[in-house]
């Protein structure tokens, strides 16, 4: 069996959306004749940790962690947090209430922890991935990022040993959406693309979640670019509990930032009836931007509307499948055409109707068009007529969607995993 050295920040017991992605390659990746070893982080800073994510590691699989160096404590020094919170994805994003030695913190990471501040991790993990080329034997390497640290990993291990190697990308690097609240200075923004560049012109296959993803970064040079969506495990659906509430149950799962605020959704809410608030409920679970909590508070919906936090991934599962609408919100912001979160794919695979907003044109839209999910709403669009129906197909007890699940069943990280290793096989036999 080939040997394959994925290197990754996320692992259990992190959690999120991303360390399933990489999990579940390591899970599926000896069916096809590879197999997996990972280097990973010891006690990584994670904005979320799943301890259930620890059950579905593959027997013995060989894990190498490192530890690092990372800004996170004088971070939540200076911002008046505590040692144990954890900060979220969008910590970078504006906040009009962030204090002076927050804005001073956001501006050194900005500029001095290129290109994450992960950074201090490369040192250690470079170490012991040559360690661990040498002494098991490795054929391939495979990193898979964000933090785009990971990448400069790969890319030192590739220069020092001439494997090859290949760069998955759940999200862009200098093109990411956050980017843009960032205070940099040239030097900064110069210094980040040049490793960004580096990176795309030394990996033998680049590798993305999104055609438009694929060809934002194809627009910086003409690397061999794979796509290979998110997706869902089948086994995670299996044994679940079913059991329907009698209110249409709106659901969102997962982080969002103040981009993913939909002002129509929730002024569609507002204007229903006192009769048909009272036929649904909409449940929040996960982390979101305060100014999102706080201007939905300003609704006054509390006997609607409820905030829950983070639950670990197989609860989520179960949340997923006993709702009847799933919320999914794209960043409302320019290149998001591209943008395939990983929780839409749990959502296909409940088969549950989804309520998205974002690019009527984008990838996410036009998967759950083929696959008959639901719709997606441009975030300008009026949604109150669409709530109605939803909310009278509830009553009259009706199936909203009937989706064709031969077309959901591509997503599947069995044969999404399957398709990687032929990449794997390709890049060998060249």
């Amino acid at each position: 069996m080939k040997k394959v050295l994925i290197i990754t920040y996320y692992w259990p017991p992190a959690g999120g959306p991303g360390v399933q992605r990489v999990l579940k390659f390591a899970k599926y990746l000896p069916q096809f004749g590879w197999e997996p070893i990972i280097l990973t982080v010891e006690n990584g800073d994670y904005p979320a940790t799943d301890t259930s994510l620890i059950d579905e590691i593959p027997e013995n699989i060989k894990i190498y962690k490192t530890k690092t160096l990372e800004p996170f404590s004088l971070f939540k020094f200076f911002s008046g947090q505590r040692k144990e919170d954890r900060i979220p994805t969008f910590i970078l994003n504006k906040n009009e209430k962030d204090s002076f030695f927050t804005k001073l913190s956001k501006w050194i990471r900005a500029n001095f922890f290129i290109p994450d501040a992960r950074i201090g991790w490369k040192f250690f993990a470079v170490k012991k991935g040559l360690e661990i080329i040498k002494n098991e034997n490795i054929d391939l390497i495979f990193s898979s990022s964000p933090p785009q640290t990971v990448q400069l990993i790969g890319l030192e291990l590739k220069k020092r040993t001439n494997l090859p190697w290949v760069a998955d990308f759940r999200d862009p690097w200098t093109d990411a959406f956050w980017i843009k609240d960032l205070k940099r200075t040239s030097w900064a923004i110069k210094k980040d693309a040049l490793l960004e560049k580096k990176v795309l012109n030394n990996a033998d296959q680049v590798i993305s979640v999104s055609k438009s993803l694929v060809n934002l970064f194809k627009l910086k040079n003409n690397n061999n670019y794979h796509i290979i969506p998110n997706g869902y495990d089948e086994f995670d659906f299996v044994n679940k509990s079913y059991t329907k509430s009698e209110k249409l149950t709106i659901l969102y799962v997962g982080y969002a930032d103040i981009t993913q605020y939909s002002a129509k959704f929730f002024e569609a809410i507002s204007n229903l009836s006192t009769d048909e608030l009272n036929c649904i409920s909409i449940e929040f679970y996960g982390k979101l931007h305060t100014t999102i909590i706080e201007k939905i508070k300003l609704l006054k919906l509390n006997n609607v509307i409820n905030f829950f936090n983070y639950i670990p991934h197989n609860e989520a599962i179960i949340k997923i499948i006993n709702a009847d609408v799933l919320l999914l919100f794209i960043p409302n912001i320019i290149n998001n055409e591209g943008i395939l979160t990983g929780k839409l794919f749990e959502y296909l695979a409940s088969e549950n109707y989804i309520l998205g907003f974002g690019p009527s044109k984008g990838d996410a839209a036009q998967i759950i068009r083929e696959c008959n999910s639901g719709k997606m709403f441009d975030y300008d669009t009026n949604v109150l007529s669409e709530l109605k129906f939803l909310i009278n197909e509830k009553i009259n007890n009706r199936r909203i969607i009937s989706p064709i699940q031969e077309q959901i069943a591509l997503y599947s990280r069995e044969k999404l995993t399957e398709q990687l290793a032929i990449y794997f096989e390709e890049l060998l036999n060249e």
